[in-house]
């Protein structure tokens, strides 16, 4: 699962990974995007989201408020069974774009 991910992740332009508290965090220029955390029998990935779209992820029973990070926007998803990988992968990417988004406004 990780490996799928992880290929995910580092095909978005500039993204690196750090192992962080015991995780893998996925960023971009530092700020991370991405983070697969959780047990080995629950594992779960977390994502940035906008703050004002947070509880709408939450009434999802597949989400919960990502630990130490749910204050800045970030929601989890329960990594186990079946997953829909054209969903995940479409939360890295908004994750990211909201991650880089600022830093690229910055450049331009």
């Amino acid at each position: 699962m990780i490996e799928r991910l992880r290929k995910i992740c580092l095909a978005l332009p500039e993204a690196t990974e750090t192992f962080n508290f015991g995780h893998p965090f996925f960023r971009f220029k530092n700020k991370p995007f991405c983070v697969f955390h959780g047990t080995a029998d629950q594992p779960a990935i977390a994502f940035k989201v906008m703050k004002t779209e947070q509880s709408i992820f939450l009434e999802d029973a597949r989400f919960f408020k990502t630990p130490y990070m749910h204050h800045n926007g970030w929601v989890s998803l329960h990594a186990q069974g079946k997953l829909d990988w054209k969903e995940i992968a479409e939360l890295v990417k908004a994750s990211y774009d909201l991650t880089a988004r600022p830093a690229r406004k910055r450049a331009s």
